[in-house]
């Protein structure tokens, strides 16, 4: 575990502050970790003392030629996400992450679906935790042991808008997206979905209304029906009507 904690103390990657959090509820010291590097999807290596540690997936020691044991199988069975801690010749141990659902995100995932929304799930853990999740979260699309370059390829295939979550969402996320909600509520998800729907809609009925009035008052004042001075009134008023129904989007979907 020490070892774990000191290289995951220089890792981004998420699931880092869970081992370096459990490290010091243990009371674990960390170690300085020389020659630190981030492989890439498959995790993190680094240099302790004058020996080369590796922390990671199955998959990193198996591309090394070491064969994780039977308990790494079972642990996957069960939901978990298995990170591997050894050297090049060796596995030292493993920690097993089980990820916790959070208590609005079955709902959450089932608005969506009312909103005619397509849910997908893009992660790096392994195919048997991704199912697991997803089902019981009820999301159809499921795509399990990518890369950040296979997220990326996904999320530009499948999203048109990107929303990123302002307090749990890491810099590049939060960056990179075109809306960062100011928390870490997923039912705000919804929302924010809601709320631009509205505002769409209103927006067409503003555009459509403003389109028509001009079409009558221009033809009006042209043939001398109407003065300029009341076409003008008539136009001031539109918009006045414009602003109030524009006002209507935030009593719409509460």
């Amino acid at each position: 575990m020490k070892v774990a904690s000191s290289l995951e103390t220089s890792s981004t990657h998420p699931l880092a502050a869970a081992v370096v959090s459990k490290a010091a509820e243990m009371n674990i010291e960390t170690a300085i970790v020389k020659d630190f590097r981030s492989l890439t999807g498959a995790g993190v290596q680094g240099r302790i003392g004058e020996e080369l540690f590796y922390l990671g997936k199955p998959k990193l020691f198996e591309d090394m030629g070491i064969e994780p044991n039977s308990e790494t199988k079972r642990l996957s069975d069960e939901g978990k996400t298995v990170v591997l801690v050894g050297t090049e010749e060796k596995i030292l141990g493993l920690i097993a992450i089980k990820d916790a659902i959070r208590p609005e995100a079955k709902q959450v995932v089932a608005d969506l679906h009312k909103l005619g929304m397509k849910v997908a799930m893009l992660t790096g853990d392994n195919q048997r935790v991704a199912h697991a999740i997803a089902q019981e979260l009820n999301i159809e699309d499921v795509r399990a042991e990518l890369k950040p370059e296979d997220k990326i390829s996904g999320i530009e295939e499948l999203a048109t808008v990107g929303i990123a979550m302002g307090a749990a969402g890491t810099d590049a996320a939060i960056e990179a997206a075109d809306t960062a909600l100011m928390g870490d509520d997923l039912t705000k998800v919804v929302y924010a979905i809601r709320l631009g729907q509205k505002a769409q809609t209103i927006s067409k009925q503003n555009i459509v209304f403003s389109l028509a009035l001009l079409a009558i008052l221009i033809p009006t004042a042209l043939f001398g029906l109407i003065t300029v001075a009341i076409a003008v009134i008539f136009h001031e008023v539109s918009e006045l009507l414009a602003v109030a129904n524009g006002l209507r989007v935030t009593r719409a979907i509460r």
